[in-house]
């Protein structure tokens, strides 16, 4: 029975649309489902000579994590539901499966940008990732379409 679900967000178009879902999801289970945000800092993909520098710089990384959570707490504010948020640091993966274990989640829910093959062979892909971890069950959410 799924009773917590954690949404991945890093702000996208496709993190809202998993937002929007994972709310769906939590209303239409019992009473006393809990709905958890998490966005992940991950300095360590940032090149040495762009990280914050000098100390006292802004930390933009961790605005824009602080950002998008406080974009999906507005979305499910909207919809009359409660969400905790967490703001994580480390590699985003090992990140949110240490918080997922941490509160307990029966679901990752977690936007998929469907990018081409190239795209995700040179960059890989934190979906992709969190499917191949096998640990918990994830629902990927597409990217909403834009027509042209």
């Amino acid at each position: 029975m799924i009773k917590t679900v954690l949404v991945a967000t890093d702000g996208s178009d496709a993190a809202m649309a998993a937002m929007r879902t994972a709310v769906e999801l939590v209303r239409s289970l019992q009473p006393g489902a809990a709905l958890h945000v998490a966005s992940a800092v991950a300095y360590a993909e940032i090149p040495s000579m762009l990280a914050k520098q000098p100390a006292d710089a802004p930390d933009l990384l961790a605005e824009q994590a602080e950002q998008a959570l406080q974009l999906a707490a507005a979305a499910a504010f909207a919809e009359g539901v409660e969400i905790e948020t967490h703001l994580l640091s480390g590699d985003v993966v090992p990140a949110l499966l240490q918080c997922a274990a941490g509160i307990g989640a029966d679901v990752i829910v977690a936007g998929f940008h469907g990018r081409n093959r190239l795209v995700r062979l040179v960059m890989g892909s934190v979906a992709g990732d969190l499917v191949r971890a096998n640990i918990l069950p994830v629902m990927l959410v597409g990217a909403p379409v834009v027509s042209a």
